[in-house]
């Protein structure tokens, strides 16, 4: 069912759903030259024995070959009150651009992984598999391998409630 939210009053299911809160990322993967990165919302920690981490992708979107090609992702966590990253991200992403990404503060990981340095933190992910579950986006599910806290620990991560449960 395609719901048209712009056109009020909105189902109070989609209202319902868009309270569920998310974060806001900037999702990498592929090296070198493939090198993509895009802003996402859907993440989730999945399990903790394997620690694994679900993203939903649109299914549009280049990045998730990548993820399937490059053998993983890394999930940046952005940090509360931190716009200048989130500008940079909003509304595009950058795929197999590596020279749109060369001005990014990051450092890269020995399995080849993009950590921006600006995050509040990151987990790199391995062995990702991808599932389709009928919708719109792919859920890419990785094992955490890799991670770490940028900021003081005090440093919260960006918190996204969404309007409703139909858009971004």
């Amino acid at each position: 069912m395609i719901v048209d939210s712009t056109v009020e009053p909105v189902m109070p299911m989609l209202r319902a759903v868009g309270k569920i809160p998310s974060g806001l990322f900037v999702l990498t993967a592929g090296q070198g030259p493939q090198m993509c990165a895009m802003l996402v919302s859907f993440v989730q920690q999945l399990s903790m024995e394997p620690i694994c981490i679900g993203a939903a992708v649109h299914k549009d979107r280049a990045i998730g070959k990548a993820i399937e090609h490059g053998g993983g992702f890394t999930l940046n966590i952005c940090h509360a009150g931190d716009r200048a990253l989130l500008r940079r991200f909003a509304g595009r992403s950058f795929m197999g651009d590596a020279a749109a990404l060369k001005d990014l503060p990051s450092r890269h990981l020995p399995n080849g992984a993009m950590v921006l340095t600006e995050a509040c933190a990151y987990v790199c992910c391995e062995r990702p598999r991808v599932l389709d579950f009928g919708g719109d986006h792919l859920l890419y599910v990785g094992i955490a391998a890799d991670g770490d806290v940028l900021t003081p620990d005090d440093a919260r991560p960006m918190v996204h409630v969404r309007h409703d449960g139909s858009k971004y």
